[in-house]
């Protein structure tokens, strides 16, 4: 979802103003060797405020503002200051990720158990003479003790919630603005259930050029939405999705404007306390490594919500890291990626942050899986080291072609997986941060996807 934070032009179109796309921007991917010699030319316009919508993609990382500067971002009070971004106190966040720590937490599907340690010497118990009493007071005292451990037992289990499902997705307008009856929800419920999903991070609006929000008409479809998702599967966690353009074409950079931050800290009240969602899912971008800025954000939207309500947001990949020996998208700059320090600040003060692994704009599927697996190493290891608290989903493409950066053939479901599975090996003890796999996005994912992400990873040992 990286720069393609928003569902095809089509299916935020809640006007009535037809595509210019028609259906053919539906049509199945690829499912061989691409023939299009043009796939990864440059698009000659992409005027991300061409139209009343925006379109299905912001500015990306192949376009030339992107090319041409990876620049970090500072707030004024750091330059004032005289501090440097890595100096920012970070106390009520890492009080924060202390407390969290401290809680229990569910052991993860596949954890590796503790190994024991066998004592060196041999040791016996000693030998103690029970009286004799009547076998039928030892039956007696066994059967109470029995009854004992079995209600301890049963009330533990009443007071666990159910296990969460591990996996996410997207949803766009076609759930949360439109009005579907009980046998479509049902139905989006049971296909999630079946492919072990259990986190929704559902479509509400994303701040326009003139800081206003779109698709406002709709909010109480959203509203409902969420009503009659939850009563038919109440195990899913609900994320309202929210995206703020940070600059692109025809608007000038704007997280450094508080009251631009305020915007997106009251919709995340809103989506929270009006529309009933259990957290928010943060769309910011573009966000370049060290951007004091989008940090300011997350603590205002941290310190309104409160510590209890989850916050995810959207990731960048590290595009073109230079220490790696990975394949690396020819068009974009070397060293476009987030530090370690910078990930480690991020995740302090969020509980999910979702990897957009995709867009990588490599040309064969084995260079996708390399680059995919540095992706999930890099980000485990960095997450790791705060412990727990912090989770990682890696969010794989299931969208049509986007040249220059996506091609179908390269970055499928399958390719994807295979450089997931490759990046958790590889990782080591770390990939216990790696929960899940998010699928970018519902409304384009065929029939043919979704047997292949239940073949290679739901149900692949």
């Amino acid at each position: 979802m990286t720069f393609n934070p928003y569902p095809p032009e089509d299916e935020f179109d809640d006007s009535g103003i037809e595509s210019g796309d028609g259906d053919e921007a539906f049509e199945q991917p690829p499912t061989e060797v691409s023939q299009n010699s043009d796939l990864f030319t440059r698009k000659t316009s992409d005027n991300y405020w061409a139209d009343d919508l925006p379109s299905s993609r912001l500015p990306g990382p192949f376009d030339e503002d992107f090319t041409g500067s990876a620049r970090p971002s500072t707030t004024s009070t750091d330059i004032e200051s005289g501090q440097s971004p890595s100096s920012q106190p970070m106390s009520r966040a890492r009080e924060r990720q202390l407390r969290r720590k401290q809680q229990p937490m569910a052991q993860m599907q596949g954890s590796r158990p503790t190994a024991q340690i066998k004592p060196s010497d041999r040791f016996k118990m000693p030998q103690v003479k029970l009286p004799r009493i009547n076998r039928m007071v030892w039956a007696f005292i066994g059967g109470i003790v029995l009854v004992v451990v079995v209600v301890i037992l049963l009330g533990r289990l009443s007071d666990n919630p159910t296990r969460r499902f591990p996996n996410a997705i997207w949803i766009g307008t076609e759930w949360t603005y439109e009005q579907r009856d009980e046998t479509a929800v049902k139905g989006l419920a049971d296909r999630l259930k079946n492919h072990e999903i259990g986190t929704l991070y559902a479509w509400v609006s994303w701040l326009q050029a003139d800081n206003t929000w779109r698709g406002a008409d709709n909010f109480e479809n959203v509203q409902n939405f969420v009503t009659q998702f939850r009563s038919e599967y109440p195990e899913a966690e609900l994320h309202g999705w929210v995206s703020l353009p940070v600059e692109g074409s025809g608007i000038e950079y704007r997280l450094d404007d508080p009251a631009v931050r305020q915007q997106v800290v009251d919709m995340s009240l809103r989506v929270v306390n009006e529309f009933g969602f259990d957290g928010v899912f943060l769309n910011i971008e573009p966000v370049w490594d060290g951007d004091q800025n989008f940090l300011a954000l997350l603590r205002e939207v941290r310190v309104a919500l409160g510590s209890d309500v989850p916050i995810s947001v959207a990731i960048p990949p590290d595009w073109s890291p230079i220490a790696a020996d990975i394949p690396v998208p020819p068009l974009i700059v070397p060293g476009t990626e987030w530090s370690s320090e910078y990930k480690k600040s991020v995740a302090l003060l969020v509980d999910q942050m979702v990897l957009m692994a995709y867009l990588s704009g490599l040309n064969a599927p084995s260079d996708y899986e390399q680059w995919v697996a540095y992706q999930v190493e890099t980000y485990a290891d960095a997450v790791s080291e705060l412990g727990e608290g912090t989770t990682v989903i890696i969010g794989i493409p299931t969208f049509d072609a986007e040249p220059p950066g996506h091609d179908p053939y390269v970055e499928n479901v399958v390719s994807a997986v295979q450089g997931i599975r490759q990046g958790l090996a590889n990782a080591g003890i770390t990939a216990d941060w790696v929960r899940g796999v998010a699928l970018y996005g519902e409304w384009t994912t065929t029939d043919d996807e979704w047997q292949a992400f239940r073949d290679a990873w739901v149900n692949a040992p």
